[in-house]
């Protein structure tokens, strides 16, 4: 679950891998500000490591962070890596965060997951890259959602929903979407939580929550429109704890 550190929500079940993951609220600033980013390393003790992002189009386009990879990346919504000087960082305005990390190679990462990203299966194709790049065994892998738009708030259309009915199998999508008379209610939480599932990664690694960025101390783009600023959730390797 996250601890509410005022400026940020720290996931508490990471505190045991030595890892820092955190989404800053609105209170903190606007992510995309180079002020309030200076601000976030000295929060967070992190001036000596390098952050690495990318401008994020909704892809399922996902880097992993090696010695020559630059530290920022094009057309990019998500990055993995097994590097202790590097932060990865994201960024988001109702979007689902979702950070993994393996147990036993150390690896660890966060994509960016909007409808379309999690239409796309991003989060699954982060699990396939941990496989193929850090020999990950699923049942190593642990999986945490971050904060982003909850269901009663995330109204979405008949096409929306049409859309998903020809891709996706009647089970997952009885579990992620309700009809209240016209309108439909997607569940993108939910939503990855059963691909996770029906993927074998087991329950018991797999983290929810129940915040939600429409209602909390958040930016939010579907209540604030094209005046919303942006969250920024952090992943990395905290030092300090080691």
């Amino acid at each position: 679950m996250f601890i509410d550190k005022k400026l940020y929500w720290e996931l508490e079940e990471f505190k045991e891998f030595n890892l820092k993951a955190i989404y800053t609220t609105k209170t903190f600033g606007d992510v995309r500000n180079e002020e309030d980013r200076e601000n976030i390393l000295k929060t967070l003790k992190i001036e000596s490591k390098k952050i690495y992002s990318g401008y994020q189009t909704h892809s399922d386009n996902i880097v992993v962070i090696e010695k020559e990879t630059q530290e920022y990346s094009e057309d990019t919504d998500g990055f993995l890596t097994d590097r202790d000087d590097v932060v990865i960082f994201t960024k988001y305005a109702d979007c689902l965060p979702i950070y993994f990390f393996d147990k036993k190679s150390k690896a660890y990462g966060c994509v960016h997951s909007g409808w379309m990203g999690s239409f796309k299966k991003i989060g699954i194709k982060a699990i396939e890259l941990l496989q193929k790049r850090f020999k990950s065994e699923v049942d190593d892998i642990v999986v945490a959602f971050g904060i982003g738009i909850s269901p009663k708030n995330y109204e979405v259309s008949k096409e929306f929903y049409e859309k998903f009915k020809l891709q996706f199998s009647d089970k997952i999508l009885e579990n992620v979407f309700s009809k209240e008379g016209d309108k439909y209610i997607f569940d993108n939480q939910e939503f990855n939580y059963n691909l996770m599932i029906e993927f074998g990664i087991k329950n018991k690694n797999i983290i929810k929550n129940q915040l939600c960025t429409f209602d909390g101390d958040f930016h939010s783009h579907r209540r604030e429109k094209e005046l919303s600023g942006r969250n920024g959730a952090y992943i990395f390797i905290d030092n300090y704890r080691k």
